[in-house]
């Protein structure tokens, strides 16, 4: 899974810690999913957008597979 959360994290001038504290979840936990080194759950995602004010979709997903999820709704 490809997310965009580090750059977001950090365009919002938020520090791994300041994340982790709004959250609930580690700061390695954090930095492992940053460098896609682990999946988030889907809890951990739900997580993560509410601290940074986002859609999920907006961090975790590429537009690829939103299309390919909006395509499939459509069915």
């Amino acid at each position: 899974m490809i997310n965009k959360l580090r750059p977001i994290r950090e365009k919002r001038g938020m520090s791994v810690s300041e994340l982790s504290r709004r959250t609930g979840i580690s700061r390695q936990s954090i930095t492992k999913i940053e460098l896609h080194d682990s999946e988030p759950s889907g809890l951990t995602m739900l997580l993560i957008a509410d601290a940074l004010e986002l859609d999920p979709r907006e961090i975790f997903f590429t537009s690829t597979v939103i299309q390919g999820l909006q395509n499939e709704q459509a069915i």
